[in-house]
């Protein structure tokens, strides 16, 4: 158990210094190049357990020891997701996974309930290629998660597009899910990471994202598609271009970050540098922390118990794990948590059951997967 001091520079509106308490590094697994990390009780004990997926396969490390169960292997050797979701995708009570490899048919694996090795391989869907994120949301608000997946490069069936899949009544025999294309062919240039949330206020979520340009043609710009409702299913959404002219745009999600009671988006250039907030009704971009490089995984929730949004990376460029704390009114405090630790996912959620949320970490080419204890009681 490592602990980490904190180190603080202090953004925008920020001008007084606070004490901060620290937050203590948990390895999990160090098992090579680790693109993406999830977490839920998957054995049913009542303890937090982490999938994650590096050397040629995906793995189950149980709790409280991180004993690994080999989930799944790639035929292909060394292969590893390029990112992941778990949620209860079958119904039965017991948390499943699902993810893909960059280049590979995004499937899903059914929990047989008790951690075992015996979690059977389902694939999504076969015609699209160049996946980078998987998002879960209830798309089209039946009560039950879908799954949002892109297709990043400039070719195949479903090329510069985006797709939301709903899972099939019978998901042991359905060939596939069923896709519903909103981004139709206009999502081009290396679509990246997923946002989902009600812009609007029609009681719809919307979806956003980033696209990172370079190798592919366009690129560089954040956008939002607007959800048309019980029609979403049946055409494409309305696209919102929020800004070009962002070097290596990956990440982007939605969130009240003033105060004013409107939709806001946080984001990140995780290809190039730069943590930023594009403010509503306008998108005025106000950058939060230019000096940032590469931080690919991005994360927005209340990560100190004061009831606004706050934010944190992991820049894999930099090798920096920050926090930055929100004043309520679109002020952020940069929180140094680690100088040693890259990251391609970052996850926002409670490990250790106390009631505040923590952040799990996959950690790209640092080879490990860890998370970090929130200090909050």
């Amino acid at each position: 158990m490592k602990r980490l001091l904190l180190f603080t520079s202090f953004l925008t509106v920020s001008s007084l210094s606070i004490a901060v308490a620290e937050w203590k590094k948990h390895p999990v697994v160090a098992a090579g190049h680790t693109n993406t990390a999830v977490a839920a009780d998957y054995t049913g004990d009542g303890k937090i357990d982490v999938i994650s997926s590096s050397a040629g396969k995906v793995s189950l490390y149980r709790a409280p020891g991180w004993s690994e169960v080999v989930l799944h292997r790639f035929p292909k050797l060394g292969a590893n997701c390029i990112h992941s979701e778990t949620w209860d995708i079958d119904g039965d009570g017991d948390a499943d996974w699902i993810g893909s490899e960059a280049w590979g048919e995004p499937f899903w694996l059914e929990n047989p309930g008790d951690g075992s090795g015996a979690w059977a391989a389902r694939i999504v869907d076969r015609d699209i290629k160049g996946i980078h994120c998987l998002l879960k949301a209830d798309v089209d608000k039946d009560g039950k998660l879908d799954v949002i997946i892109n297709n990043f490069e400039p070719e195949g069936v479903l090329a510069d597009s985006i797709a939301w899949f709903r899972a099939p009544k019978d998901l042991k025999k359905a060939e596939r899910w069923e896709r519903f294309v909103f981004a139709d062919r206009d999502a081009r240039g290396g679509s990246h990471y997923f946002g989902f949330g009600d812009v609007n206020g029609d009681g719809w979520g919307d979806i956003s994202v980033g696209a990172k340009g370079a190798p592919f043609e366009d690129g560089n710009w954040f956008a939002f598609w607007m959800n048309p409702g019980a029609e979403g299913v049946t055409k494409a959404w309305k696209k919102t271009l929020l800004a070009e002219n962002q070097l290596a745009a990956t990440n982007i999600l939605p969130g009240d970050l003033n105060g004013d009671g409107r939709v806001d988006f946080f984001a990140s250039r995780g290809h190039s540098q730069g943590i930023l907030w594009f403010e509503a009704p306008d998108w005025k971009l106000h950058e939060i922390d230019a000096e940032m490089k590469s931080p690919h995984s991005l994360v927005l929730a209340d990560l100190d118990g004061d009831g606004d949004l706050d934010g944190a990376t992991c820049g894999y460029e930099s090798k920096v794990v920050a926090i930055y704390s929100n004043d309520g009114k679109g002020g952020f405090t940069k929180q140094v948590l680690d100088e040693d630790q890259e990251s391609y996912d970052l996850r926002a959620l409670d490990m250790d059951g106390d009631g505040d949320l923590d952040l799990l970490n996959a950690g790209r080419a640092s080879g490990n997967v860890a998370w970090y204890e929130n200090p909050l009681k």
